[in-house]
């Protein structure tokens, strides 16, 4: 459901976003950029309009199904015109906005060579910085590369947690929040997978997207019996202005931020030496594991 929904939200975030940034000083790449957004915007008719509208409906009402489906054709509008800039101006400030709203469905090859096409002034948006600062980390997490530490209070005992606690294990590093429907769904596969492997050495870390509602994922972990593995919270902080508006977030100590998550659930398998395997769908686990253990 996240991952439906995930552009036409940040579609809309990013006119608030730069709606807010008005009252604050602009850099110059960012004000090409917003004059860029203003024209293309222009010619959107009422599409950001009905996508708003259906996106504030969606949080209302429990009939999310309904609202998607009519938010669907809107949200397909919206990408269609977003690629067709995207190849007529690839080397846009506007472009590189666009880039960053896009990183999620594209692979480290393909964000780098759209990345290549921006010119300067693109490159030195906030969308630009934030996607060079993404294939960094994009780079960090490669396969065969060693998994960023984690080092945080486990959830659920309270005790200091580290990954690298876990070397000379199968580490299967799941990120996860109670709000996540196919997140739960997956959990049953886990226990069992955790269960025929575990004496041969499998673990398994949760991580979960629940900073703000911490009760809620002890909530969760308890309902879907999952307690005897390690769970940590991501690590997100949010900043508030003197009268308790939002001012951005922390994200120093954000274990998603470190990882490139875009999506829940994601899944990264660990080597025994504590080196990303890759990242892996429910599917993909089942077959790797079978080739790391013989059965």
């Amino acid at each position: 459901m996240r991952k439906l929904f995930l552009i036409a939200a940040m579609a809309l975030l990013t006119v608030s976003a730069m709606a807010q940034r008005q009252q604050r000083e602009l850099s110059a790449a960012d004000k090409i950029m917003m004059d860029q957004q203003n024209a293309f915007l222009a010619g959107m008719g009422d599409v950001m309009q009905k996508l708003e509208e259906y996106n504030k409906l969606y949080y209302q009402t429990s009939n999310r199904d309904s609202v998607q489906a009519l938010m669907e054709p809107y949200r397909k509008i919206y990408i269609e015109r977003m690629d067709e800039y995207k190849k007529k101006y690839p080397s846009t400030a506007l472009a590189a906005q666009f880039l960053r709203m896009d990183t999620g469905r594209m692979s480290l090859e393909q964000l780098k060579e759209a990345y290549n096409k921006l010119d300067e002034t693109a490159r030195q948006t906030s969308a630009g910085k934030e996607i060079a600062a993404e294939i960094a980390v994009l780079d960090r997490v490669a396969p065969g590369n060693p998994a960023p530490e984690i080092a945080k209070n486990d959830l659920v005992t309270g005790k200091p947690f580290a990954l690298s606690s876990l070397k000379g294990k199968v580490v299967l590093l799941d990120f996860w929040a109670s709000w996540c429907v196919p997140c739960r769904k997956s959990n049953p596969h886990v226990k069992a997978l955790y269960e025929k492997y575990r004496k041969k050495g499998f673990d398994v870390v949760y991580v979960a997207d629940n900073d703000s509602r911490p009760s809620d994922a002890l909530k969760a972990i308890e309902e879907d019996g999952i307690k005897k593995y390690h769970h940590v919270l991501r690590g997100l902080k949010e900043k508030r202005g003197p009268n308790g508006e939002c001012m951005g977030f922390d994200k120093s100590e954000d274990v998603s931020e470190q990882y490139a998550i875009h999506f829940l659930p994601t899944k990264y398998l660990i080597d025994r030496e504590g080196k990303i395997i890759g990242k892996v769908t429910d599917e993909e686990l089942d077959a790797k594991l079978k080739e790391i253990f013989g059965f």
